[in-house]
């Protein structure tokens, strides 16, 4: 059986997109949904949602749409992640008011942490309920490793794979999904232009053929595109979608 494709963008708040004409900025998620079957929220790595913020995007998104969420940097971003208990905790909470919406819950690193610099790395993954779904994404090239990978694999933890422009393009797969991000670099893409600065589809038509066969290996795979790829995340999703679709 393949494996299902989620593909959206790093959040939705962007009315120079395009996408939102006439609408004010309360109706833009219901839109985005319409069009999409995932996003990955970036406002909860500043602060934790609300159960009831959380409960009104799910009200807001179509049944088989996925939210996958970052952790909030209180707990990523802590120095040598020696996080407090009780924010993991209530943001693991809050974040079940996604119901069967919720998809992946991201650990984003900061790029100036290194292995021997985490003493709570391997804490952190310990306190990760079993039965969720979990990513981690590394920024810093010492994580890029057989013993990360490992440890991964043995926590039923996702690595990141990422098309980013200084770090390596890692394909283990450590747990029952694939999460990928599609960074860009800040330097070439304002991603305020509401259109497409930079031809990455060379890029997206590699990646699109990789994903494929983890879809056909029966693996889901959650994709997201950050609107400094190209400058215009609509664009990207669509375009992976129809590649996929198509058999490339």
């Amino acid at each position: 059986m393949a494996g299902a494709l989620y593909a959206g963008s790093m959040g939705w708040s962007y009315g120079f997109w395009g996408i939102y004409s006439g609408l004010k900025p309360g109706q833009y998620l219901a839109e985005y949904a319409r069009r999409f079957n995932s996003v990955e929220i970036n406002n909860s790595f500043y602060r934790i949602p609300s159960e009831s913020t959380a409960a009104s995007w799910a009200s807001q998104a179509p049944d088989g749409f996925r939210f996958a969420a970052k952790f909030p940097r209180s707990v990523s971003h802590s120095p040598g992640l020696r996080f407090e208990e009780g924010k993991l905790y209530a943001f693991l909470h809050n974040v079940k008011a996604l119901g069967p919406k919720r998809g992946p819950l991201l650990v984003q690193l900061p790029p100036t942490l290194r292995p021997g610099k985490a003493e709570g790395f391997k804490a952190l993954l310990d306190a990760l309920p079993r039965g969720g779904l979990y990513a981690v994404e590394f920024r810093h090239r010492d994580w890029f490793t057989p013993e990360t990978h490992a440890l991964l694999r043995d926590s039923g933890v996702a690595l990141v794979q990422q098309s980013h422009p200084w770090l390596p393009e890692a394909n283990e797969v450590t747990a029952g999904f694939v999460y990928v991000r599609f960074e860009g670099d800040r330097r070439k893409v304002s991603g305020e232009a509401g259109a497409v600065e930079v031809d990455r589809s060379v890029d997206t038509g590699r990646w699109a053929g990789r994903i494929r066969g983890y879809l056909d290996g029966g693996l889901d795979v959650y994709a997201y595109f950050s609107k400094y790829y190209s400058g215009y995340p609509p664009h990207d999703v669509a375009q992976l979608v129809e590649l996929i679709s198509r058999g490339l």
